[in-house]
């Protein structure tokens, strides 16, 4: 057994901000819950590494969620490193068979269309990975990790393997160890090649992020034109009114707002995959034929998360604190009911 490096202890500034690492861990898991390094990855290696990126960006160490001072990401924070997810959350969290598990739940959502899945032991290099994409390069497609955020490459465009390089390191790694985000824990490893989703003008389509509550959505952020101009701004639900009228955003020219019948749709699809959970955000696509499935985000930024404002995502400001506090407030209304 080899110890862990310190960018697997430790998270680096730019491990933060990237998502993304600069080598694969050991693929054996062992049976002391190490996969391979010297760190075990429990509840309590994992908020000694955790914590230390939680207090560079709040300036203090997490607190627990019944604490009165807790903001929603110390709930957030509380989750990530426990080891413990349910198989529903697992089947969530696989970027393959959470379409499936999303499909059943809301039988109207569409999903992007499956092309192929390959298992990660199958690829021996990006040159190799490269191959395997050729039949749907220039094509409107993406591939991506199954068991880890981001890491997506647009087919279209791909002309070198060089361009697969972090995709492949990425989906070769447990993604939990970056953060300790238990639930890509020992996940199975594998790309998917997905179709685009179609959208009602050039660049990708709108992304409706609902922030659920025991099956309620209460709040929505929109992120619009993220490749190249991005614009997010949260909303009231089912309103769709600015969250707060104070946060010094504006939209952008070409930004529409869906349909209200769209934005029904979405909601009802928000309330029916959130159900299950205590918190949880439900990702939806304002596709050009219909609403997409996105994905369940359980621990959105791992905890490090700032509610969009003309003031920045850097440090807390008044906005985050009006995000937060209308989701502490419905918990704290639910942790009273039981």
């Amino acid at each position: 057994m080899r110890c862990s490096p310190p960018w697997a202890v430790r998270p680096q500034p730019e491990l933060v901000s990237m998502a993304t690492t600069p080598s694969p861990l050991n693929d054996n898991s062992n049976r002391d819950g190490t996969d391979g390094w010297c760190i075990p990855m429990t509840r309590a290696t994992n908020d000694w590494a955790a914590s230390v990126p939680f207090a560079r960006k709040f300036g203090r160490a997490p607190l627990t969620p019944h604490h009165p001072d807790a903001l929603i990401n110390d709930v957030i924070y509380d989750r990530m490193v426990d080891p413990n997810w349910s198989v529903l959350q697992r089947t969530f969290v696989d970027k393959e068979t959470a379409k499936a598990e999303a499909q059943r739940r809301f039988p109207t959502l569409h999903v992007p269309e499956t092309l192929a899945v390959m298992p990660v032991e199958t690829l021996t290099s990006p040159e190799e990975l490269f191959d395997r994409l050729h039949p749907y390069i220039d094509t409107d497609a993406v591939a991506k990790p199954t068991h880890a955020s981001g890491g997506v490459v647009f087919l279209r465009d791909l002309v070198d393997p060089v361009a697969l390089r972090g995709l492949y390191d990425l989906a070769s790694i447990d993604y939990a160890a970056i953060l300790r985000e238990m639930q890509y824990w020992r996940l199975p490893r594998k790309i998917i090649v997905e179709t685009l989703i179609p959208a009602h003008r050039s660049g990708p389509p709108d992304d409706y992020k609902f922030h659920c509550i025991h099956g309620e959505p209460l709040l929505c952020q929109i992120d619009h034109g993220r490749f190249e101009h991005p614009w997010s701004r949260l909303f009231h639900v089912p309103q769709f009114d600015a969250m707060d009228e104070s946060d010094g955003l504006t939209a952008p020219n070409g930004f529409a707002m869906a349909t209200r019948d769209r934005l029904d749709t979405m909601i009802a699809a928000a309330r029916a995959l959130s159900a299950p959970f205590e918190f949880v955000r439900i990702d939806l696509y304002d596709g050009r034929d219909g609403i997409y499935f996105g994905e369940l985000t359980f621990t959105p930024a791992a905890s490090l998360g700032i509610a969009p404002s003309s003031a920045g995502v850097h440090r807390e400001t008044a906005t985050h604190h009006i995000y937060s506090r209308t989701l502490m407030d419905a918990l704290r209304k639910a942790w009273k009911a039981i």
